[in-house]
């Protein structure tokens, strides 16, 4: 499985529950304490470490594994944000562990040091850094923090002011949404999720072909093309086809076994210029679209389809057809005056694609009052009664039950005119061979950022389906 994404509130209950349950507060506290220590010493095995205790939990954690690394001959400063006879409960008992000298936040900002361990907040926190603590955030230093960088919410994944940059971040138990969504993951530096014996029930996971794995689909020894699924995509019209192929050959890449390209008839020679293995076939108007869907298993509509009547009336054809559907670029702008028609037409097996952008076309407003981008997609998926996928360097699915996969294995030469209609064929594809919608959409959204990790700079739409073939060999090889 992907790991578990949590929010900081979802975290304390899951605690709490462990607590009611019977195991006290302060093994758990030692665990998280050990496993710091051991993340510590295992990637930074050398240098001098300040280490920065806040007076609650995450202060706990830091007295723990200060204790533990200087017991591995470690060299360590503790300092911590109150005097320690202002400690309380479990931190208390925590910097009760430390037999050595604790010092102020204000003297760390003089110390020597070659590492930081920043256990001073975590993602609950609510307000702004000040004094020391925001002059520690904001000096230069090599850090790694506990549960998120201190000065980062959790929840939101923005800073609340001046906040610590993190080479590493050692959580406990599942993801937090600032671990996952920008800005708050370009603080946070590489995650690792320490069990520390907390059951984390969860409807966020973070996108890996673990997540997905066992459903990739392939032939059967004796299959034919007909049982791998017929994708069909709906071209612009003749001086906008190209996003439209893009598309198509991203399906048949993705491995549905045929792809027929629906064209209007002024578009038919030069899409039948640039087409080989893909097929043709003219369609004047919403009619021939609805028929020739009745015979498709997936159908992609609205790469460069332009913003016109005649593109919304061509939607609606194919969302009457039993076709699962992808819907992006034109195919959502067109239904920008009235999302509630369009949300009315679709289906949970159905998938919406958009960038943010068109996002805030259909769902205006989402994004600014949701507590994050984990939540207003999920809000999205709701309100459309179909999957959402937006978009991003942290694109975000969810489902209409509420499940949600966060995919942040991309790069930013993704960046580039067509990509989007690449993401919209593989995830078509995959969706013609039957393969469940969200984890259509989550299969897509990963492939296509390793298309793009294996591109690399200088990368342009037509590059990524030519990296199809060597990432599903290795997929259903398991060497990924």
């Amino acid at each position: 499985m992907g790991r578990p994404i949590l929010t900081p509130q979802e975290m304390r209950a899951a605690e709490q529950a462990v607590f009611d349950a019977g195991t006290d507060s302060l093994v758990v506290m030692q665990r998280a304490g050990e496993a710091v220590a051991e993340f510590v010493h295992a990637h930074w095995p050398d240098g001098l470490i300040q280490v920065l205790c806040g007076p609650g939990g995450n202060g706990g954690d830091g007295f723990i594994a200060a204790m533990i690394l200087a017991k591995r001959w470690r060299k360590v400063q503790v300092f911590c944000a109150v005097p320690v006879d202002q400690l309380r409960g479990d931190a208390a008992k925590a910097a009760a562990l430390w037999d050595g000298p604790v010092g102020t936040l204000e003297a760390a900002l003089t110390a020597p040091h070659e590492l930081v361990l920043d256990a001073l907040y975590g993602g609950g926190l609510a307000r702004p850094l000040d004094g020391a603590a925001a002059a520690l955030a904001e000096r230069a230093a090599r850090v790694i923090s506990v549960d998120v960088p201190s000065g980062l919410d959790g929840l939101s994944a923005k800073p609340l002011g001046p906040c610590f940059r993190a080479e590493g971040t050692i959580t406990f138990a599942a993801l937090r949404p600032a671990h996952v969504l920008l800005p708050g993951s370009a603080y946070c530096g590489a995650v690792m999720v320490a069990d520390i014996g907390v059951p984390t029930p969860t409807r966020a996971m973070e996108n890996s072909p673990a997540l997905w794995a066992a459903d990739l689909p392939g032939p059967g020894q004796g299959d034919h093309k007909h049982q791998r699924g017929h994708l069909k995509v709906v071209s612009g019209p003749m001086s906008s086809t190209g996003a439209a192929r893009l598309a198509a050959r991203a399906g048949l890449r993705a491995g549905a076994g045929l792809v027929t390209m629906l064209s209007p008839p002024s578009a038919m020679m030069v899409n039948a210029a640039h087409l080989t293995a893909i097929m043709l076939s003219s369609v004047d108007g919403a009619d021939d679209i609805l028929a020739a869907a009745q015979k498709a298993s997936a159908v992609v509509i609205g790469p460069a389809a332009s913003v016109t009547p005649q593109t919304r009336a061509n939607v609606s054809a194919v969302l009457k057809s039993p076709a699962r559907c992808v819907l992006d670029a034109d195919a959502l702008t067109v239904f920008a005056d009235d999302p509630a028609a369009l949300f009315a037409m679709l289906r949970p097996t159905d998938v919406l694609t958009p960038h943010t952008g068109e996002f805030e076309r259909l769902f205006g407003g989402v994004l600014a009052s949701a507590p994050n981008k984990i939540e207003a997609v999920r809000l999205a998926a709701a309100k459309a009664g179909c999957v959402v996928l937006l978009k991003g360097a942290d694109t975000v699915i969810a489902a209409p039950s509420d499940h949600v996969v966060v995919n942040t294995h991309a790069t930013r030469w993704l960046a580039t005119a067509g990509s989007g209609d690449v993401l919209a064929g593989i995830l078509a594809g995959f969706l013609a061979q039957g393969v469940d919608t969200l984890l259509a959409a989550a299969m897509a959204a990963w492939i296509h950022g390793e298309a793009g990790r294996r591109a690399g700079a200088g990368l342009i739409a037509e590059d990524l389906e030519l990296q199809l073939p060597g990432i599903l060999s290795a997929l259903h090889g398991g060497a990924l």
